[in-house]
This record gives C-alpha cells, structure tokens and sequence, in this order.
C-alpha cells in the first residue's frame, strides 16, 4: 500500500517466515481476534485446499504418459522438470503480482513464485515424487504492484531423491536434491531455507489473495481470506500482522494493536510488524510507545539496500528525483551489484533531462541484471536512450 512520509511498510507482508519445530503459544485465542466485522466489499468463498493444488485432466494425462515412457525416478525427475519450464516459458511467466491455483497458472500464462511453485508440487506429486515446499529467508524486499507497494517474501520447491535401502528402514541412499525455484537471483545468492507445510502455502495463497483484495478496495473479501489463512494455519505470523492492518485502516485501533502483538509472539523477530505497530502507535499520538519500535526498525533496515531501493522508489513516484538519486546510490554503495538501483538511478536522471547519466546508469543495470528477461528489457531501454542522447 502507499507508504506515509515516515515509510513504515503498512503493506501486506506475502510469503516471510518460516516452519517452527515447535509452535509457540498464542497470545490471545484466534476467535478473540476473528470478530467478523462489517467491512465494506462483495465476498466470495475463499479456494479449497484441493482447488488450490488440483491440476486439469490435459495435465494429469501428460503426466500419466511420463510415468509410462520413463523407467527411474532421475528420468522422471528429469522429464517432470521439462515439462514444468515449457509451461513457464523458462521463467518469463513470472508476474509477482499474479496468485493463482496450479489449474490457473496453467490457462493464464502468468504467476508469481508461490503459484508456480504450487504447480510444480502438485505435478510431481501426480508422479509419485516426494516434493517439499521451502521458504526462502531473502531480506526485506519491497516491490510495487497495483499503484501499492509490497513487501514481499519467496518459495521455493525441492524434489527429494532419497530412496530407502532393502532390509534397513529408517535409512536412506543419499542421493543429489533437486530444487525448483523460478527466481535466478534467489538461487544465485543461496539465502537460508526451511521447509514449511502445505498448510503454511495454503496460509500464504490466502494471505497473497487478501492483499489483492485489499488493494481493490474490498474490504470484507480481504477479511474473509485473512479468516481463511488463519484457519489453514493459524501459526503463520504475517496473517496476523496483515489482520492488523485491515483493522488499523477501518479504525479498529484495539483490535488491530492486538492483532500485532499476536503475530509478535509468533515471530519477535518481524521488523515489519514491529514497523507496523510503530506506525499505530504513532498515528495515536502515543509517541513513547512508537520511538523504541522505530529505533529497533531503523537499527535493521539501515544497511539493506532494498529498504534504500523503497525510499528510491517512493521518492521517484512523488518526483523527487533528487532524493530518489540519494537512496539509490545509498543502495548501490550497500550493493553495488543492485540492478534495480542502476535502474532507478538512469529512470531520476532521465527524468532531469540527463540523457548520458541515464544511459550511463541502464547499461550498469543490463550488466547486472540476474536473468535474460531483465537483460533484454535494459538493452532495449538503452538503446532508446543512446538514441536520445545521440540526438543532442
């Protein structure tokens, strides 16, 4: 959602955290949190679990015929993940914005991680592979998406090739692991991962549906599905924390206070709900209560570039440019190899009417750049830029 001039992140928070060996106790039962107030927006029932991962028959028939043209698992493995990338068009489906179910993603052409990662589940399990769904612990990253702004989180899948030996249960032959993940910068960087539980992806589709609805005004629809993440998985942090901002902006002050501190006793560690709550406390006038949170989100963010690469772009929309030039070269000098900042950086000094500057800066973006997508759409902002700066 749009940032206020402080930039809190008052955004919903998609895909963070992680599976808990052990579930930590709640600070207050759910059904004290899940008031069902009248919001406003048209509700639909949320997708079953079983929509959620249920692939078309066109599907489960390519799949049935995988199973009878390959002998091994590694050619299954193998023959699975061919099929997978020629629907993904090798990775150019992604749209971060786009969640849908695995029979979705199919007939549109598009989707974020979680969706593609479902429909990657959800086909090697029709081929009797074993699949486990991880989260990705990649820092603070926020994108912008229908006229909002997002932090974001990512998943990713991992085939598993141990096979069991004769006569030895509970031992397996260790063999190589397969992991799907549809975003090469993830992988490139190898950040910590977890695996978590289907229930916890069902928690996250909700959520990511929620913040849609959210974002269109809908209200109740929003709610509906925090109701349903909680429902799925009522473990998973950020549904409250998302919770409390739909009830912060209807100005259910108490409620959403509580929701935040319920998603607190899950992770004590959410710089965003922290922020979060900050912001509430702030907007209240309860400024003793607000310095302390803010401090310990400052303390945090300061050294993420992507945090500097937020400031950059909400400055820019407000057409600041000289302070977005200031947060980009904040997040270069923290990563100098921060595409998305060169990036900002040539769109500032275009925008000033520095043609060679913003040439300058697009070509560091395209060396950059982490995939062939990225490259290809800088060499064609460039192209037209050195054109212009030519002109002069």
């Amino acid at each position: 959602m749009k940032l206020p001039v402080l930039i809190y992140p008052i955004a919903i928070i998609v895909l963070l955290s992680g599976c808990q060996s052990t579930a930590p106790a709640m600070l207050f039962p759910p059904e004290q949190l899940l008031v069902a107030p009248q919001l406003k927006g048209e509700v639909t029932e949320p997708e079953t679990a079983e929509q959620i991962f249920t692939l078309p028959q066109h599907t489960r028939f390519e799949l049935s015929r995988l199973i009878i043209s390959t002998q091994s698992m590694e050619e299954r493995t193998t023959s699975v993940l061919k099929l997978i990338l020629s629907y993904a068009q090798d990775g150019l489906l992604y749209d971060n914005a786009a969640t849908k179910t695995a029979s979705e993603t199919i007939a549109a052409g598009r989707a974020n991680c979680l969706s593609l990662s479902i429909l990657a589940y959800s086909m090697a399990k029709e081929l009797g592979m074993t699949a486990v769904f991880q989260d990705v612990q990649i820092p603070e990253y926020w994108t912008s998406e229908l006229s909002q702004t997002w932090l974001n989180g990512h998943v990713n899948l991992r085939l598993q090739h141990g096979r069991a030996l004769r006569g030895a249960p509970g031992f397996v032959l260790l063999a190589k692991d397969i992991v799907v993940d549809f975003d090469p910068y993830s992988l490139k960087q190898q950040f910590p991962e977890h695996a978590i539980s289907v229930n916890r992806i069902v928690a996250m589709f909700y959520n990511n549906k929620a913040a849609v609805a959210f974002a269109s005004g809908n209200n109740a629809q929003a709610y509906r599905y925090y109701q349903a993440a909680i429902e799925a998985d009522a473990y998973y942090a950020p549904s409250w924390s998302n919770l409390g901002v739909l009830y912060r902006t209807n100005d259910m002050h108490d409620l959403a206070e509580r929701s935040y501190q319920q998603s607190l006793t899950l992770d004590p560690g959410s710089t965003n709900t922290l922020a979060n709550l900050a912001y509430l406390y702030r907007q209240r006038g309860e400024t003793a209560k607000a310095e302390p949170l803010e401090r310990r989100v400052m303390l945090k963010r300061r050294t993420n570039p992507y945090y500097h690469l937020m400031l950059g772009n909400e400055a820019y929309k407000g057409q600041s440019y000289d302070t977005a030039i200031a947060h980009y070269e904040k997040a270069v000098a923290l990563d100098n190899k921060n595409h998305e900042a060169y990036f900002g950086l040539a769109r500032s000094y275009y925008a000033m009417q520095n043609n060679q500057q913003a040439a300058s800066y697009m070509l560091k973006a395209t060396r950059n750049a982490p995939s062939g997508y990225d490259q290809q759409r800088y060499r064609h902002k460039l192209a037209v830029l050195n054109q212009l700066s030519s002109a002069y």
